[in-house]
């Protein structure tokens, strides 16, 4: 046995020191003398998210909560101290942090009618908002309908850098002018930098009343619903304020001995002087919003009658002076206006006369008179020819008619062929401009160029390209609207597919079914028809064969009505208009 491997000795084996013992993968209370001091100061901060936002102590127990901690604590480590912590905090409307993009087209059809079709309100997938996903983003989304964007279509967004960048090239990008209005209002009432102490001093003790009705759960005891501040409402402050003014002798009553010492201070004859001021840019708002008649003609005006509108007056008062030089400084360059917005205010008969702009008339002229030449030069390349010869001849009708004798001190006749060439110097653009035709102010300007397409034909094909496009993209900001009510607290659980067909069919039902109308109700009609004159005993007999001709009927009708009501395609698209948005989550925070 001496022979035997158990007898030998054996060295004994030791464990490296690089490798790590299972003791090192053992949490081990920490030897900080730092440790207990910011265990402290967390305790301390726990108390006061309990006790400032009314949460029960339970909360901070929660795994939840715990794994919130975890990436505040790598958030630290990665990014240092030096970083805001509101800018890594998700707003509550949009904590899911599932962002969706929508795209609305509207084009004005051969019956003169403005049309506004919903293309998509779909989750954004890409990882970033950079101005290349975007684009990609709308890209893949039109191509889903045939489409693409090109140098001859406009499209409205919000007034981001990253819309600015993203829809810089190979098309013609429109700022939403609601958008531009309700940052300058947003600014005034929140920014320091604006001066206008007194006013955001009233802001924010009516916000701070107003929230603190909605949590303490008193709504109910007032006669009409207070409406909260927020930053994706637009004319948000207005709503604000003019809802606390309705229930301004309605508020003591209800309202804790802390919030009346607020209450008092709100003076109720200076809020209603601002509130008068403020509903003049809200209704400014809601005219750009429409979407059943064209809107953009009407920017240029509205933005000066702002701008009057915040002339001080001296009868104006302490609290609303610094506000009204503010907007009306911030006004004329942040409110930015293209070209064919212009153009626009020029095809309207009521507006090309620039009343209160006088001095931007000639300019409009310019632009409207470039952009028919465009369009003449395309057309009237053959009767230029024609035009040039008939001048020829009358010039060499008036030198045969020259003689030498006492007659001479007299003029040549007039020809009615030179008569004829005076009306033809007049040109389309002229005559228009000469027009002093006004039409009534509650008329569709669509109806007046379908009225008056054959005197003014290229003027005509011109406005219902510029006409067709929106000032504002407020119909997507429906769309987003759409989407919160769709998604509510006891409907959560629909995908993001659903949530985008839904809306397909709740913006875009009334349109289809007007464009193309079910086949199945002309069926029953017809049906309806042939049965009250068909005998008894002949409708067994006679209803299948007319139901088989009517289908055939239906299906030949649907053709052609597809035909000629065709949706839009590829060739169409210089009459059409996008409207291009990306908000994050669905609801609207009202609180």
């Amino acid at each position: 046995m001496t022979d035997h491997n158990c007898s030998k000795n054996k060295p004994v084996a030791t464990t490296p020191s690089r490798q790590r013992t299972i003791s090192s993968y053992c949490t081990q209370p920490s030897s900080s003398k730092e440790c207990p001091l910011i265990q402290k100061r967390i305790t301390e901060a726990c108390v006061e998210y309990c006790a400032v936002d009314v949460r029960p102590f339970e909360s901070v127990a929660g795994t939840g909560f715990q794994n919130l901690a975890k990436q505040l604590i790598y958030a630290e480590a990665t990014l240092g101290t030096s970083i805001n912590v509101s800018e890594l905090l998700p707003h509550p409307s949009t904590i899911s942090r599932i962002h969706y993009g929508g795209i609305s087209l509207h084009y004005i059809d051969e019956q003169s009618q403005l049309r506004v079709f919903t293309l998509s309100c779909q989750p954004y997938d890409f990882e970033t908002q950079h101005a290349i996903n975007l684009r990609s983003f709308v890209n893949k989304v039109l191509q889903e309908y045939g489409l693409y964007l090109n140098d001859d279509v406009f499209i409205v967004t919000d007034n981001e850098n990253k819309m600015k960048c993203a829809f810089k090239d190979d098309c013609k990008r429109i700022g939403c002018s609601a958008h531009y209005l309700n940052k300058i209002l947003q600014l005034a009432f929140t920014n320091n930098n604006a001066n206008c102490n007194s006013a955001q001093s009233l802001f924010k003790l009516v916000r701070a009343i107003i929230t603190n009705i909605r949590q303490s759960h008193k709504q109910s005891l007032l006669s009409i619903c207070l409406v909260n501040y927020s930053d994706t409402r637009f004319s948000g402050i207005y709503l604000m304020f003019n809802s606390f003014l309705k229930v301004y002798y309605e508020l003591p009553q209800i309202l804790s001995d802390e919030q009346k010492k607020n209450y008092l201070k709100v003076d109720r004859d200076i809020l209603e002087s601002l509130c008068i001021y403020l509903k003049k840019f809200f209704h400014v708002i809601e005219k750009l919003s429409c979407e059943k008649t064209p809107t953009i003609h009407l920017v240029i005006h509205y933005k000066q009658l702002l701008i009057n509108l915040s002339v001080i007056n001296d009868n104006d008062d302490q609290l609303i002076i610094p506000l009204k030089k503010y907007i009306a400084k911030e006004l004329p360059d942040y409110w930015i206006v293209n070209d064919v917005h212009f153009i626009a205010t020029m095809l309207h008969p009521n507006l090309k006369s620039f009343n209160h702009t006088p001095h931007q008339r000639y300019h409009a002229e310019a632009l409207l008179k470039s952009e028919f030449d465009k369009y003449q030069e395309l057309q009237q390349q053959p009767s230029a020819s024609n035009n040039n010869n008939k001048r020829q001849q009358i010039q060499q009708h008036k030198n045969t008619q020259l003689a030498s004798s006492l007659d001479d001190i007299f003029d040549s006749p007039t020809s009615p062929d030179e008569l004829q060439d005076e009306k033809l110097a007049k040109t389309e653009f002229d005559r228009y401009i000469e027009d002093n035709t006004k039409i009534d102010k509650d008329m569709n300007i669509l109806i007046y160029w379908k009225n008056n397409k054959s005197s003014y034909p290229t003027l005509a094909k011109i406005a219902k390209r510029i006409l067709s496009i929106p000032a504002t993209n407020t119909s997507v900001e429906r769309l987003f609207s759409d989407s919160g009510n769709t998604i509510t607290n006891r409907r959560t659980r629909l995908q993001t597919s659903k949530v985008n067909q839904l809306l397909f069919i709740r913006r875009n039902l009334s349109v289809l079914r007007e464009l193309f109308p079910p086949s199945i109700e002309q069926i029953k009609k017809r049906k309806n028809s042939n049965t009250s004159t068909t005998p008894t005993k002949k409708r067994k007999y006679s209803t299948e064969d007319d139901d088989k001709d009517l289908s055939q009927e239906d299906d030949n009708n649907d053709v052609s009505q597809e035909d000629e009501n065709n949706d839009v395609s590829q060739d169409d698209l210089g009459n059409v208009i996008f409207e291009v948005d990306d908000k994050k989550e669905n609801s609207i925070c009202d609180d």
